[in-house]
């Protein structure tokens, strides 16, 4: 049976604010609302597949990245048959996205909404989920960690660890580039409540210089972290190999990086241990899957990243199944009705890990009424990010909706 070819392309936004009393800041910004962004492709065969596009922690407008999927990029597939994947993800990328929208950013954001939709198709084709079409499950179920305690006093980010081990997770995740005194407390703080039998992650969300990521890298060192997530801007590739060089505590990066072509120097110098490619925004579960490989290949781990909607983490579920190399998925704790209301029927978290949906493609419907309900509007979803070392890290962004302009 074929998928048939395409015949319509649309782009669907959604935001939900964040309480305040439920708001959380990084390195990354002050997160005000959870948003998303989802392509739905349907096929003259009656068949539509959806696909997460995610655009990382940094404020944009929806609708100008609905314009550009909608004006640059649907006219390129309409009438293409829908199973040549890979065609169409290369007919994207070199006819657009390298010559207009560039190859780091949300061209290719949108890129992978588009191919994570085409394989969601093409599974609803085949009447199987997408990691029986990428070779069968290597991981059955797949073990997840529980992401992430923000900046908090050292007191209260040890109990929201105790929150997450009491639900089963085996191993949590620690924002930190808040100041190094708390970040250090906060970490000693943990890992006395949870003891040695869990794992912890460290995410600087690339607010350190390179002397103050070895300086807390040691710290990670005496605290037997599992991984140093983004300690410096992704730019500095030299930076992070000098790192890996000095730390027995893995680096980890690629939440904000885009295709192959961004991890490979990265591989090729050995400065990083651990990918985190996001399917959502890398390029797609083809691109993600290739970076994946790439990794394997060169004796690394990977465990990708998935802070958005629950869409990003069942193609990165599906992924991380069958990549012999995926140690663990990131499953958002945070307040995110992305995660619990977008889907009619959630995927099933347990013990630590996801089990596999048995449903064909991703496994996933859209509850439709929940984005007619929380519909976007121009709203900002995160304030500004911090630049190493500090800068920025308090700054807030205006309200822009439309509501507010009235």
């Amino acid at each position: 049976m074929r998928s048939g070819r395409i015949t319509e392309i649309k782009t669907h936004l959604v935001h939900c604010p964040i309480p305040e009393h439920l708001r959380v800041r990084s390195g990354a910004g002050l997160k005000l609302a959870r948003q998303a962004a989802f392509v739905t492709i349907s096929t003259d065969e009656g068949l539509t597949g959806m696909g997460p596009c995610s655009f990382g922690s940094a404020s944009l407008d929806l609708a100008a990245v609905a314009s550009m999927l909608d004006h640059a990029i649907a006219p390129m597939l309409i009438g293409e048959d829908a199973d040549r994947i890979s065609y169409l993800w290369e007919k994207v990328y070199y006819g657009s996205i390298t010559r207009v929208l560039g190859p780091r950013g949300i061209g290719v954001a949108l890129l992978s909404g588009v191919d994570i939709a085409l394989w969601d198709v093409k599974g609803k084709t085949a009447g199987m989920p997408i990691y029986e079409l990428l070779g069968g499950a290597f991981h059955n179920p797949v073990p997840a960690y529980a992401s992430s305690i923000y900046w908090l006093p050292p007191e209260e980010a040890a109990t929201v660890a105790r929150e997450y081990v009491d639900d089963g997770f085996g191993a949590v995740k620690i924002k930190v580039g808040l100041n190094y005194r708390n970040d250090i407390e906060s970490l000693a703080a943990i890992r006395a409540e949870v003891g040695p039998g869990v794992d912890i992650m460290v995410d600087a969300n690339q607010c350190y210089s390179r002397h103050l990521a070895l300086k807390v890298g040691r710290e990670l060192d005496r605290y037997k972290v599992l991984f140093f997530e983004e300690p410096l801007p992704t730019d500095d590739v030299e930076g992070h190999r000098y790192l890996a060089g000095r730390l027995d505590t893995r680096i980890a990066t690629g939440e904000n990086m885009y295709t192959r072509w961004d991890f490979l120097p990265y591989i090729e110098q050995r400065a990083i241990h651990v990918v985190q490619a996001d399917a959502s925004r890398t390029g797609g579960i083809s691109e993600a899957k290739r970076i994946f490989e790439l990794a394997a290949a060169h004796h690394l781990y990977a465990a990708p990243h998935t802070f958005s909607d629950v869409l990003t983490v069942a193609a990165s579920l599906h992924l991380s199944a069958t990549s012999s190399n995926a140690t663990l998925l990131e499953l958002d704790r945070t307040y995110n009705p992305l995660m619990t209301d977008l889907v009619k029927e959630p995927l099933n978290v347990h013990d630590g890990v996801v089990e596999l949906p048995g449903a064909p493609g991703l496994g996933l419907e859209i509850d439709w009424d929940f984005v007619e309900a929380n519909p976007y509007h121009g709203e900002h979803g995160i304030g500004a990010g911090a630049r190493p070392v500090f800068g920025l890290a308090h700054e807030t962004l205006p309200d822009r909706s439309v509501e507010a302009l009235r």
